[in-house]
C-alpha cells in the first residue's frame, strides 16, 4: 500500500514538469517599424523553425504568416492594413505536436514607434529632431528589458509549485497542532 501511495505522488509531482517543458513561451516588442518575435521552450530552448501567424485581433484576419530562425526568432513589418485600422496584432506560435501559444502587440505600441532615421549631417537637427531620435534609440535599447519583463509575467506557478505550498501549509499545521495538544510537563517531571 505504502508503495502504491508513493508512486501516486511521485507521478503527480514529476508528470506535470514533464508537460511544462514542451509549453512554448512566447514573446513580441516592437522596436521602429519593425515586431520581432522570440519563441522558446522550458530552459531558453529556441523553437527552430516554429510556425508564425499574425492576425488582426478584432476579425481574426491573417495578415501574414511565416516561420522563424534557428534562434526562434520571427521579424516583420507592421502590415499596412493593421496600421490603417490601427488594430492590435495577435501573434500565433506552433510547433510540432500541436503547441501553440500566442502574444497579443497592441496598436498603441506599434503606432508610438516610428522607424530610426538617421540623419546625414547631424549639425542641422533641431531640438524636434534630436528628441526623436533618442526616443526611437531608447525603444531599440529598451526591447531586451520589455522582454525581461514579460517572461516574468509568464512564470507563473506551476502545479509542482502548487502542491509544494500546500504540503508547506500542511506541514506548519501539523506542527501548530502537535505543540497545542502535546503533553506538559509538570515541574516535578522535568527534574
Amino acid at each position: 500500500m505504502f508503495i502504491r501511495l508513493s508512486l501516486f505522488l511521485a507521478c503527480l509531482f514529476f508528470l506535470p514538469q514533464q508537460v511544462q517543458a514542451h509549453k512554448i513561451h512566447v514573446f513580441a516588442w516592437v522596436s521602429g517599424d519593425t515586431v520581432t518575435v522570440e519563441s522558446n521552450f522550458s530552459g531558453n530552448r529556441p523553437l527552430i523553425e516554429g510556425k508564425v501567424t499574425v492576425k488582426d485581433s478584432q476579425s481574426g484576419t491573417i495578415l501574414l504568416q511565416g516561420t522563424g530562425d534557428k534562434k526562434g526568432i520571427f521579424t516583420f513589418t507592421v502590415p499596412d492594413k493593421a496600421r490603417e485600422v490601427a488594430s492590435d496584432l495577435l501573434i500565433l506560435v506552433s510547433g510540432s505536436e500541436g503547441h501553440q501559444s500566442e502574444w497579443l502587440v497592441p496598436a498603441t505600441e506599434y503606432l508610438s514607434e516610428k522607424s530610426i532615421s538617421t540623419p546625414k549631417n547631424s549639425e542641422g537637427l533641431n531640438n524636434a529632431e534630436l528628441r526623436q531620435m533618442l526616443e526611437e534609440l531608447l525603444a531599440q535599447e529598451l526591447a531586451p528589458i520589455k522582454r525581461s519583463l514579460a517572461e516574468s509575467k509568464q512564470n507563473k506557478p506551476g502545479f509542482r509549485d502548487i502542491m509544494g505550498g500546500i504540503g508547506y501549509l500542511l506541514g506548519l499545521a501539523g506542527l501548530a497542532a502537535w505543540l497545542k495538544n502535546r503533553p506538559k510537563q509538570s515541574k516535578t517531571d522535568a527534574r
